[in-house]
């Protein structure tokens, strides 16, 4: 529903194509325009103005009684993705490192794509070197085995995840040769890491099951990235969840401070807290808090952080995020504590509104990463008797149909 409102809001507010000159448009390697987003048909002060108006709109139509406050603007409109990734494919016998298309699957839904506006322009150096170098008879091996290559990082540096399937040993010598060129090439790359499981399609790791998923081997470098939000440093893997807009971190930070209210008196209960950065900034002025996550590698990224920043107030532990996963952890909770809960495109698993529901806490903090979820995941909350009291819409994904909404509910 809001996709198909921005699509039409934005062609009233696109009244001039925004002016870039090469290299710095989106285009493939035929120097074709890559249409797979809004950044190289629409400035980003017009899709902002867009996207405001849609919301506006979007929101009236859910019939919500809170009103929507202005959306907050990303600091980098574009080239604001930490995390980018391509899949190779074949076309016409050779190897190539494409965008796909974040609906379809099909293989006429790639493009072949140099450069994107929404990536650090470093990460088109890094595609545009190893393009180049899979289409050597040296690399056959390998690109007969790669599936993805991605880049995880701030916008200073990255870690190159490369995702085979399983070589069983084989193309060794090839691989510690791709990535010597590769970091002599791109010096922004700080780390380079194989990543070997089973599985195809959208997901880059084969699958988002994060129990079912393989460990990355380090073959130089770094295998942690550093970010600094908060005002508190933060270290993850590569393999961790982060969010693909650090330029935003902090305003969705100060924001879900204000809606949940942490005090000296109060617990917080950060669910899907990945490497802690709501457990630890918030929590920080809570008497405690608890972060609950399903990936071991994140509950781990965590804990460290947690001792690294000397946090003895918080607590990570590791559960399934179901009804009956937070049912083992969540105790009975008071008026003055607080649960925020970030999850997944997807959305909520069946019963975990409604088990942090009964157990009362005086405040929600729900993110919604995909908008076209969240009008039934407010009606599941109005089932269980809270109530939308503040909503807050992020522009998180630049040049894509997708926006962040931050909404605090309280018991009705």
């Amino acid at each position: 529903m809001f996709s198909e409102i921005f699509a039409r809001t934005l062609r009233a507010f696109a009244q001039r194509p925004p002016v870039f000159s090469p290299p710095l448009t989106c285009h493939t390697h035929s120097s074709r325009l890559c249409t797979l987003c809004h950044a190289s048909r629409v400035s980003y002060d017009d899709e902002f103005r867009a996207r405001n108006a849609a919301l506006q709109e979007y929101w009236r139509a859910l019939k919500e009684s809170c009103p929507l406050e202005p959306l907050v603007p990303s600091a980098r409109g574009r080239h604001y993705r930490t995390v980018s990734k391509r899949k190779v494919f074949r076309s016409r016998g050779e190897v190539r490192l494409g965008l796909i298309d974040p609906v379809a699957l099909a293989p006429r839904h790639i493009a072949d794509v140099d450069h994107c506006m929404i990536e650090p322009e470093f990460h088109g150096a890094v595609y545009a070197h190893l393009g180049g170098a899979l289409l050597r008879p040296s690399a056959e091996r390998i690109g007969a085995l790669l599936r993805y290559v991605v880049i995880k990082g701030n916008y200073r540096q990255g870690i190159v995840i490369l995702s085979l399937e399983n070589t069983g040993g084989a193309g060794t010598g090839e691989i510690n040769a791709l990535s010597k060129a590769l970091t002599r090439a791109c010096p922004e790359v700080r780390g380079v890491l194989l990543y070997e499981g089973a599985g195809s399609g959208r997901y880059y790791l084969g699958t988002s099951d994060p129990d079912s998923r393989a460990t990355a081997r380090r073959v130089y470098g770094q295998s942690e990235i550093r970010q600094r939000f908060g005002g508190k440093e933060f270290f993850f893997p590569a393999l961790s969840f982060s969010q693909v807009n650090a330029s935003l971190v902090d305003a969705l930070i100060e924001e879900a401070t204000r809606m949940a209210a942490p005090g000296a008196h109060s617990v917080l209960y950060d669910l899907y807290c990945g490497y802690g950065v709501f457990t630890l900034t918030l929590g920080a002025a809570s008497a405690r808090a608890l972060g609950i996550d399903r990936a071991r590698e994140s509950i781990d990224a965590a804990s460290a952080n947690a001792k690294r920043q000397g946090a003895g107030n918080v607590r990570f532990v590791r559960a399934a995020l179901s009804g009956e996963g937070l049912s083992a952890v969540l105790p009975q909770l008071r008026t003055q504590d607080a649960v925020l809960l970030d999850p997944p495109r997807g959305g909520t698993a069946a019963g975990v509104i409604e088990c942090i529901a009964a157990r009362r806490p005086g405040r929600v903090v729900h993110l919604f990463c995909n908008i076209e979820r969240m009008g039934e995941e407010i009606a599941r909350w109005k089932r269980c008797s809270y109530r939308p009291s503040r909503a807050v819409p992020f522009d998180m994904f630049p040049g894509t149909d997708d926006t962040e909404m931050m909404i605090l509910f309280l018991p009705a």
